[in-house]
């Protein structure tokens, strides 16, 4: 077995994500946020250079979509060249999101960038000071959706004294992505490889410590979802020991932070607690994209998030962020508070509040997802949504309920 080895273990760059749910923030904070999956794969190549690495493993999803940006392509080239400069080389596959036979421009990488090409695995051999150090194994898509289970297919190959595998897919108990390469923990094991990097699921977690089985998560958060800092693996192996020490990457996080308001008296005190949310998160080292809950039971800040003083407040303390490198930007405000009305008083009346209420108690998934069918099946926008969870189909129906609801009864006090 070699002494020791070190790599880097990065998946899901998606490089030149447009980040076009946020087109209301200022242009300024806008294009940090266009260039944050750059920087973050500046701050790798950079680590890979640091660290002195012998090579790096990109496990799918370098790219956002399947037509490759030609920005992103020649970024990615860059940072490839200088790692040539350094001697470090790179063991990259394709994902479901830059499949092979999506409509693409490709350019050539430098000599040091090996490319897993086919659908079907294969294996590179590693070499260190003239002598085999590894076989690294791996795949890319071809096609978008990948279902076979391409566990199957990783057969250890004679002559290394390590075998490092790539693998861009999921548990097949997932429930958090769509299942693409399925596998379960006792497949990997069974193919006694010393080492699994993973890709696909862009939260970093260890299914398993002997053997390694691991997940990076992507190196930029792009939504609510993928909160914390993002970021590598850098792995050493020694003497049959493994390190695994992570790098954040990322330029800007998600946070989300929550505070009771049950001691404010009037909307102005709004500012205050807004202000102690934006310090708390404060960061010395980049942005905060930043989820705030409101939590109150005596029914003021449903009354002043109808009266659109809630969202005056938000604009405001927003004003000037963005301009300077560490910034805290107000995603959104969720309020948990008493309702101005009581729901099932309501819904039993002979009324048009009472049969709205009834209808929605009737709405199912099926009912949604026709709703919705246009959005998804849009031609330009369905690229740039995931599918929907039962939980987040829930929250649709409780969000416009309440939405409804208040603006209902909003209109009616100002005419009463």
């Amino acid at each position: 077995m070699p002494e020791k080895l070190r790599f880097i273990h990065t998946a899901d760059l998606h490089l030149d994500s447009l980040f076009k749910s946020k087109s209301n923030v200022p242009k300024a904070l806008l294009e940090r946020l266009r260039m944050s999956t750059f920087e973050a794969f500046d701050r790798l190549i950079d680590a890979a250079v640091r660290f002195q690495v012998d090579f790096v493993l990109i496990v799918g999803d370098l790219f956002n979509e399947e037509m490759r940006s030609l920005k992103a392509q020649v970024h990615l080239r860059k940072g490839f060249e200088r790692l040539a400069e350094h001697a470090i080389q790179v063991y990259m596959s394709y994902g479901n999101h830059d499949f092979l036979e999506g409509a693409h421009y490709p350019i050539e990488f430098p000599a040091n960038v090996h490319i897993f090409t086919s659908q079907d695995v294969e294996a590179f051999t590693h070499n260190k000071k003239g002598e085999t150090s590894a076989n690294i194994y791996g795949f890319s898509y071809v096609e978008k959706k990948v279902k076979d289970r391409k566990v199957n297919e990783y057969i250890r190959q004679p002559g290394a004294p390590l075998h490092i595998a790539m693998l861009h897919g999921s548990l097949d108990t997932n429930t958090d992505h769509d299942v693409y390469a399925p596998f379960r923990l006792e497949e990997l094991y069974s193919k006694q490889m010393d080492y699994w990097a993973l890709g696909h699921i862009h939260k970093r977690q260890f299914l398993s410590e002997e053997p390694p089985i691991v997940y990076p998560g992507n190196i930029q958060g792009r939504s609510r979802k993928e909160s914390g800092e993002k970021g590598c693996y850098v792995i050493d192996y020694d003497n049959g020991e493994w390190k695994k020490t992570f790098l954040p990457l990322q330029s800007f996080v998600y946070e989300a932070i929550s505070f009771s308001c049950e001691h404010l008296d009037s909307p102005q005190e709004l500012e205050g607690v807004l202000n102690e949310a934006k310090t708390a998160v404060q960061r010395s080292d980049g942005g905060v994209m930043l989820e705030v809950e409101l939590t109150s039971t005596s029914g003021q800040l449903k009354k002043w998030q109808a009266e659109g003083l809630l969202d005056n407040w938000v604009e405001l303390l927003n004003e000037d962020e963005g301009t300077e490198d560490l910034w805290v930007w107000i995603d959104r405000v969720r309020i948990e508070d008493e309702p101005l009305w009581d729901e099932e008083d309501l819904r039993k009346g002979q009324h048009f509040t009472g049969e709205l209420l009834r209808e929605m108690d009737e709405l199912d998934d099926g009912a949604i997802e026709n709703w919705l069918a246009p959005l998804f099946h849009h031609r330009k926008a369905a690229r740039f949504l995931d599918s929907l969870s039962p939980v987040e189909k829930q929250e649709i129906i409780e969000a416009a309920k309440t939405l409804t609801l208040d603006q209902l009864f909003t209109k009616e006090g100002e005419h009463s």
